[in-house]
């Protein structure tokens, strides 16, 4: 797998990088695991089962999108199958597992730097968790497409998991640069690592490769007035800040937005969410006060953003979250 030691020269170069790239991405090696159980199997289950091991899994999701788009007549794609469900009865179960033998491993691919595959390891974590939020909360929203909103979660931060592939000098830079600079807004940092944002490479990007256009709109962070785009901001914003462990000081600030969001009581959401009892305690306040916040959506939302522009530490360099 070709890797870059140097950047890019613009946003544009990226996306035709990437694109190249975006139909033999590696996959994760859990994920090849549970596939390869189900195998002898696979002719007998629905798309449901497959699609929800395909979505552990962002590159195999992305990979998986751009697969079915390359191998349709041009004036048959369409940029409306936006589930991967859909997606595997549009490729067929056979024609899935025959992709997936030649699929190779991110674990393999990235050996030689223990250090740079750890750090991609969690990022997937972290989208994965973000993911399960994204779903939970729109099933508790009657959301009209919650696989929609799942999928933008799993893949709103698509552009750094491709960098610590393909770049991961250059990911690890961009962390040091986050340390030393943390004053820094980090779109100049990536503008300084990269000669583009990661925002510019994702949104290029799913234009280039022909993904569903609802994903920009779901990922589109000037759009948090809309309750599908806000699902996957908090989902994905909370997820970064659990990263830190549940004293990170922006949580509150989170669990007032969601709140507001999916209309349930601290008390409640701090239980879905799995909080220990310590933060159970501290995050319901002296009163074990349980009630919903009294702000309106776009209050929530505003209060959520104020404080976006913060640094969120050295593991977690992308959106400024």
């Amino acid at each position: 797998m070709e890797r870059l030691e140097h950047p890019l020269p613009d946003a544009a170069a990226w996306i035709r990088f990437f694109a190249e790239r975006a139909d033999k991405v590696p996959i994760l090696r859990h994920t090849k695991r549970h596939l390869e159980e189900l195998r002898p199997i696979a002719e007998t289950l629905n798309a449901h089962v497959l699609s929800q091991v395909v979505l552990q899994d962002p590159l195999l999701t992305l990979r998986l999108m751009v697969t079915l788009q390359k191998r349709r007549p041009p004036d048959l794609r369409t940029r409306e199958l936006t589930t991967i469900d859909r997606i595997l009865l549009m490729l067929g179960i056979r024609a899935f597992y025959a992709e997936c033998d030649r699929m190779t491993l991110v674990e393999e691919e990235l050996a030689d730097q223990p250090r740079e595959l750890a750090m991609l390891l969690r990022l997937i974590a972290r989208l994965r968790r973000a993911a399960r939020f994204a779903r939970e909360w729109a099933l508790l929203r009657r959301d009209i497409e919650v696989s929609e909103v799942v999928v933008a979660a799993l893949l709103h931060d698509i552009t750094e998991v491709l960098m610590w592939l393909y770049a991961p000098r250059l990911m690890s830079l961009l962390i040091r640069l986050r340390r030393t600079y943390p004053a820094i807004p980090l779109e100049q940092l990536q503008r300084k690592v990269f000669n583009a944002t990661e925002v510019e490479i994702r949104n290029g990007l799913i234009d280039a490769l022909e993904l569903p256009e609802i994903l920009k709109k779901l990922l589109d962070d000037h759009l948090l007035e809309n309750p599908r785009t806000r699902t996957v901001w908090l989902a994905t914003r909370l997820a970064r800040h659990l990263a830190h462990g549940w004293n990170d000081p922006r949580i509150p600030a989170d669990l007032d937005a969601i709140q507001e969001l999916v209309h349930v009581n601290r008390e409640i959401l701090l239980k879905q969410l799995g909080a220990p009892e310590e933060a159970m305690a501290r995050l319901l306040g002296p009163a074990g006060e349980t009630t919903p916040p009294t702000q309106t959506s776009g209050e929530a939302a505003a209060a959520v953003s104020a404080d976006a522009s913060k640094p969120s530490g050295p593991d977690a360099p992308s959106g400024g979250e």
